[in-house]
Parts: C-alpha cells; structure tokens; sequence
C-alpha cells in the first residue's frame, strides 16, 4: 500500500469515526460524553499518519532493522498514550471515565488500522524483494 493509498484509507476511517463521534456528543446525556471526544478521532488521524511515514521510511532498509523500528515505535506509542490517560484522568476526575473509554476506542480501531496497513506494507514489501 503507498502513502497517497493510505492517507486516503486514514482520511475516511477518519472522517465515518467522527461522524459517530460527533453523533454520539450529541446525542448523549453529557455525563457519558468526554468533551474532548469530538477532537480525538483528529488527533488518532495524526499519529498514525506519523508512525506509517516512519514505517514506510524504514522499510527501504533490511527487514530486521524494520522489524527493530516497529517494536520501538509501538513502545513509545503505547507508553506516551498510558501518560497521556494517566495526566488527563489525574487533571480531569470528573471526566477520566468518559475519557479513558473513549481514548481506548480509538486507539483499538487505529491500532488495528494500523496493523493491517503494515502487513499490506510488508507483503507488498516481499513481493518487490522476490
């Protein structure tokens, strides 16, 4: 899968998980809803757009220095991300609930985004090599 294929698959996945997200802010009794909730599918949208540029930039080199670079970056993900559900619930009590549910969400449906973008990536990637 090239980027330009990608950014376009990212884009739409984006674009159907706010419309849910918009639906479900104001559909809902605001005590379910995180008020940050209708900016996180954007912010989900940026980091994985970041992290497929940098899988892409290594994948022109040898399979195991890729292999290395994805088990970093997904370890620097994961680690930022527990941070960020740890600051935010500790600063925000009353909407760390809401919150953390819905930032593990997104973060399921991007991770899995994610995951078959670098399989495509990497069958793609033997195919060229064969």
């Amino acid at each position: 899968m090239d980027s330009k294929s990608f950014l376009i698959r990212l884009l739409g996945l984006s674009f159907f998980i706010e419309i849910i997200a918009l639906g479900w802010f104001y559909a809902m009794p605001k005590e379910w809803v995180s008020p940050t909730l209708p900016v996180l599918p954007v912010f989900f949208m940026v980091v994985t757009y970041i992290i497929h540029k940098s899988f892409m930039h290594s994948m022109g080199r040898n399979m195991r220095q890729f292999v290395t670079r994805y088990m970093l970056i997904t370890t620097i993900k994961l680690l930022s991300f527990l941070s960020i559900l740890l600051v935010y619930g500790l600063m925000y009590r009353n909407d760390a609930k809401q919150f953390i549910l819905s930032f593990l969400i997104l973060y399921l449906i991007y991770s899995a985004f994610e995951a078959t973008a670098v399989i495509k990536l990497g069958k793609a990637h033997d195919l060229q090599n064969k």
